[in-house]
C-alpha cells in the first residue's frame, strides 16, 4: 500500500516537503487536514502542519483538552529546573511533532489515575495492577552515571504497583520519524563519551555478543540508549520495561524494531527477558477510545489515525 499522497493533494494542503518519507508525507497531510477541519490558520512560510507562532502560543490549538493545555504550560515552566528537553516551538506550532502527541495521548491520564489504571491494565495485564503516577520527558537521573550518563529521557514514564511490587514503564513515542534523525557522527561521539557505562549495561542476558557494534549506530542508536536507560532504572524499582511506541504504518520504525530485535537474545516473544516491548500507536489510541469514548478520544483517533 502506497501511503504517499499525490502531488496535487500535497500542494492543496500546503504539505509538499521533498524530504518526507511516504509515511511522514501521509502524516503531514493528515495533520493539515485536521487543522483545516478545525478552521485553524497555518504558517504559510512553512507547511500546512505548522500553526502561526503567536496564534499557536495564545490559542494552544495543538492540544486537545483544557487539562492538557494546563499540563503543557506547567511542564514548560519547570523544564529548565529539571533539564527537560522540550522544544517550545514544536510544542505550540508543529502539529506533526511527536511531543504534542505525547501530551494529547497521555495528558488526561496524568489527571485520572483510575482511567490510567484501566488503560495500562488492559495493555499489560500481567504487570500493571494500579497506575500511581505519570511523568513527561522524564529521566530518573539525567546525566547521572548511575543510569546512562547521556541525558537520555523517556517521553512518558509510568509508575505502577502490583501486590507490593513497584514497577515502571518507560515509553518512547514516535510518529513521523524515520529513526535517521541522528547523524552517525553524533551517535559515535555519544558512544565514545559513555562507552564504559554502555558496555556495562549491554549485558549478555539481554543482548547477543557483539551487539553493541551495531545497535550503537543510527537508525538503532536511540532505541538502544532508551532501552539501556530502562535497564539501569530497574535498580530503583522492583521491575520495569521499555515500550517503543510507533504507528503500524511507519515502515521505517517497523524495520528499525525488527533490526534491533535481531541483536537481542531469544526471539521476539521473549519480551519479559529483554524488557523491550515494541507497540503500535494505533492500538494504544483505539484501546483508549474503547475504554473511554469521549470527545477527547474521538478527536485523538481522528487526528492521528485519520478515522
Amino acid at each position: 500500500m502506497n501511503l504517499r499522497p499525490s502531488q496535487n493533494e500535497r500542494t492543496k494542503y500546503g504539505v509538499d516537503y521533498s524530504k518526507d518519507t511516504d509515511f511522514s508525507a501521509y502524516a503531514r497531510l493528515l495533520q493539515s487536514k485536521w487543522r483545516e477541519s478545525k478552521k485553524l490558520p497555518y504558517n504559510r512560510a512553512k507547511y500546512g502542519n505548522f500553526l502561526p507562532a503567536q496564534f499557536a502560543k495564545t490559542a494552544k490549538s495543538n492540544f486537545l483538552t483544557e487539562n492538557i493545555k494546563l499540563l503543557v504550560e506547567y511542564e514548560l515552566l519547570r523544564k529548565a529546573n529539571f533539564n527537560k528537553l522540550i522544544r517550545e516551538d514544536r510544542m505550540w506550532e508543529n502539529l506533526l511533532s511527536s511531543q504534542p502527541l505525547c501530551f494529547n495521548l497521555f495528558g488526561e491520564l496524568h489527571f485520572d489515575h483510575k482511567l490510567a489504571t484501566k488503560f495500562f491494565k488492559k495493555l499489560f495485564p500481567q504487570m500493571v495492577d494500579k497506575v500511581t503516577d505519570i511523568f513527561f520527558e522524564h529521566s530518573p537521573g539525567r546525566g547521572n552515571e548511575i543510569f546512562t550518563g547521556d541525558h537520555s529521557a523517556f517521553d512518558i514514564f509510568v509508575e505502577y504497583s502490583r501486590e507490593g511490587i513497584k514497577g515502571f514503564i518507560g515509553i518512547e513515542v514516535k510518529y513521523a520519524e524515520c529513526l535517521k534523525e541522528e547523524s552517525s557522527s553524533k551517535a559515535e561521539a555519544i558512544l565514545k563519551k559513555h562507552s564504559a557505562r554502555y558496555s556495562q549495561l549491554t549485558t549478555l542476558d539481554v543482548f547477543k555478543p557483539g551487539a553493541i557494534m551495531n545497535v550503537s549506530k543510527p537508525p538503532l542508536s536511540q532505541i538502544w540508549r532508551d532501552h539501556l536507560l530502562s535497564i539501569s532504572t530497574r535498580n530503583s524499582y522492583d521491575e520495569g520495561f521499555f515500550v517503543f511506541l510507533f504507528p503500524s504504518q511507519n515502515s521505517h520504525c517497523k524495520q528499525g524494531v525488527e533490526d534491533y530485535q535481531n541483536f537481542l537474545i531469544g526471539n521476539n516473544s521473549d519480551q519479559e527477558k529483554t524488557g523491550f516491548y515494541p507497540r503500535h500507536l494505533d492500538d494504544f489510541i483505539r484501546t483508549l477510545r474503547q475504554l473511554h469514548p469521549t470527545d477527547w478520544t474521538a478527536e485523538l483517533e481522528k487526528r492521528y489515525l485519520g478515522t
